[in-house]
């Protein structure tokens, strides 16, 4: 299983009238908390974790059972 930590904005989409939140940071919860955010798109608006799950899984090429999310 690869834990990714991720910081969430919820305030530029809400200030776009939109619901949901945005990645502000991603780093994999490994010994080292590999910085992952120039991989991932920050404009992307996602409204849950099993959607941001979806988008891990096609980014870094894992099955989605295999991925945790960390706040």
């Amino acid at each position: 299983m690869i834990t990714f930590y991720v910081v969430k904005d919820y305030e530029t989409p809400e200030h776009a009238g939109a619901n949901g939140f945005q990645l502000i940071t991603v780093r994999i919860l490994d010994e080292t908390e590999t910085d992952v955010t120039n991989k991932i798109n920050q404009g992307i608006i996602f409204f849950d974790d099993e959607e941001l799950k979806k988008y891990f899984s096609e980014v870094f090429k894992k099955p989605i059972e295999d991925i945790g999310i960390v706040e």
